[in-house]
């Protein structure tokens, strides 16, 4: 016995999901509704947990449940069934991929844009449903895969996290984490093998596989057609499959990296070459100007590439993983900057940090034993000594 269970997704967002966290809440809401039609089904005596975990019970036609089923092409039944779930794990499970797959695609599409594909994937993996399987059914789970298969065209390399959990004699739990297309296929694979093999548990397969066949379709086209704009640091499922085909052909934002000075998507990674050091800060000249500012929300995080490529991203992205857009290595964003240009050259300069009596100023001390003041804000760059003429490199002051 083993259970799968993601967890986290690594998408960065840059927009609220607003309308994915209201179609979770309504979804509950009509989950409360269903109570008093859960109640007659399962008996007052008998309505537990337990009982609540089964997914497709006989409801009849009487209450919520009943007429917004999906009994047949009724339009009441094709748009209202994704609404219901059969019991609590039904719901919760649910739930929890819409929370992980919807917030990452909501936000990227937009927030109208998911509502009305939203629905139109889970009315399309209605009718996949009735095409190849009939009979009654009810939840959200072909239009959550149609929302999987959006995911698996926009960010098919980024990493999904899961629980993994095995027991036969003694239990064995781990995390791990995988490409997203790796996992979403065998997911994927376990609805065709049940789709194969007839749904013995009331499982809608074929509302599943509808529903991840419309959600990757619709997405492949708006990518295509240009309404859906990707990241430097992004790349779809069209984008990749097309470098594949024609690795010849340059990539449309070969103009935009032109223009950024960056080199074209199919060109020969050449080694970093050394930067130039920076001009010495004539640090005699250089005087405080006041306190320094604290970081606010809006701060951007500076960081570098093994490249050498800086990255500058805002700080919502700290922590998440983005693709350098020079050579196209994955970068983890750091929680604050960690770039202060290039290291110092001189052997012989080292200064000696002291203790800062006012925070917007480093002191500290020359090799050549001159005292050199200078403003906070420089910290990590290279000055030049006064006295000696040594550039020394400005240490970052004591916390």
């Amino acid at each position: 016995m083993f259970i799968l269970v993601p967890y986290e997704v690594d998408v960065p967002q840059d927009r609220w999901p607003v309308v994915n966290w209201l179609i979770i809440l309504v979804t509950i809401c009509v989950f409360v509704l269903q109570v008093p039609d859960l109640a007659k089904t399962y008996g007052e005596a008998n309505l537990s947990i337990l009982a609540l975990s089964k997914l497709l019970p006989d409801f009849g036609t009487t209450g919520i449940t009943g007429s917004l089923m999906l009994h047949g092409w009724g339009l009441q039944g094709l748009l209202g069934y994704m609404w219901l779930h059969g019991g609590i794990f039904h719901l919760l499970g649910n739930m929890l991929f819409l929370w992980l797959f919807g917030n990452a695609v909501c936000a990227k599409v937009g927030n109208l844009r998911y509502l009305l594909l939203y629905i139109l994937l889970g009315a399309m993996a209605g009718v996949a449903h009735l095409l190849f399987s009939g009979g009654d059914a009810l939840g959200a789970s072909g239009a959550i895969n149609g929302v999987v298969g959006m995911y698996l065209v926009l960010f098919y390399e980024n990493e999904i996290t899961c629980l993994f959990a095995f027991w036969f004699i003694l239990p064995y739990v781990r995390t791990f984490s995988a490409s997203s297309i790796w996992l979403i296929l065998l997911w994927l694979l376990w609805d065709v093998l049940g789709a194969a093999g007839g749904s013995r548990e009331h499982v809608a397969y074929f509302a599943h596989l509808g529903g991840f066949a419309s959600g990757f379709a619709i997405t492949m086209l708006m990518c295509y057609k240009g309404w859906i704009t990707m990241e430097r640091y992004e790349e779809s499922l069209l984008q990749a499959w097309r470098r594949w085909r024609h690795p010849e052909q340059a990539d449309p934002l070969d103009a935009v990296r032109a223009g950024l000075g960056l080199p074209a998507a199919n060109a020969e990674e050449a080694p970093p070459a050394e930067r130039p050091a920076p001009e010495p800060i004539p640090l005699p000249e250089v005087k405080a100007s006041g306190p320094r500012r604290a970081p606010t929300a809006g701060d951007a995080i500076r960081t570098a590439c093994g490249c050498g490529k800086d990255v500058t991203v805002p700080r919502q992205y700290a922590g998440r993983t983005i693709h350098c857009s020079a050579c196209g290595r994955r970068i983890v964003i750091p929680q604050k900057s960690d770039f202060f240009g290039p290291p110092a050259k001189p052997e012989h300069a080292r200064p000696a940090l002291r203790p800062q009596k006012d925070a917007a100023v480093v002191r500290f001390t020359c090799a050549c034993g001159r005292k050199i003041k200078a403003p906070a804000r420089h910290a990590g760059k290279i000055g030049k000594c006064p006295q000696c003429g040594s550039q020394v490199r400005i240490p970052r002051a004591a916390p």
